[in-house]
């Protein structure tokens, strides 16, 4: 009888795990010091976001139908701070809180363990930027195009090879697959 006591507790705490999240590394600047090394990666890129005038039209149901019209209106990032940050459990909720929130600035993002490791530079006139000198690794690129429209793209880089990108502002991000709904 013990037997099968042993065996159905061992059972039941076969199927018990803990939380992903708990298991996870901790926080710290630790995470994001391969970051400050001098390598020979570079990032190029552009960011933009296309806004549409809109017309509304009855759909003969009683409803409006709602298209766009004309051929939209193109903001770039141009004179914006483009922010460059390692990828690491320190700056995954950072940038999650950057998107969600549509601001690039405050307490989470401003805070002491990913701040000294976050690159800065303004795009140009044509919403151009480049990061020169980047080790070999996973970064996430932020800017603000229009009126807290946040683009966030995440780039992996290879030594001795540039990596070009787009930002644009889309729904698709955070990908669900890398955080829990907590954040």
């Amino acid at each position: 009888m013990n037997k099968y006591i042993l065996i159905t507790a061992a059972l039941f705490l076969a199927g018990c795990h803990p939380d992903p999240d708990s298991v996870r590394a901790p926080a710290t600047a630790w995470d994001m010091s391969w970051s400050t090394k001098e390598g020979t990666a570079t990032i190029t890129g552009s960011a933009y976001h296309i806004y549409f005038d809109y017309h509304y039209y009855p759909s003969g149901n009683g409803t409006m139908q709602t298209l766009p019209v004309g051929p939209g209106h193109k903001f770039t990032c141009a004179g914006h701070d483009v922010q460059l940050l390692p990828q690491s459990p320190a700056s995954d909720p950072v940038v999650d809180h950057m998107f969600r929130y549509g601001t690039m600035t405050g307490p989470k993002v401003d805070s002491a363990e990913v701040a000294p490791f976050v690159r800065h530079v303004t795009c140009d006139a044509d919403g151009q930027f480049t990061f020169s000198n980047l080790p070999a690794g996973v970064w996430y690129a932020v800017t603000n195009i229009w009126q807290g429209n946040i683009a966030v793209k995440e780039i992996r880089t290879q030594s001795g090879q540039t990596t070009s990108v787009t930002l644009k502002h889309d729904w698709n991000y955070p990908p669900s697959w890398r955080h829990g709904p907590h954040l």
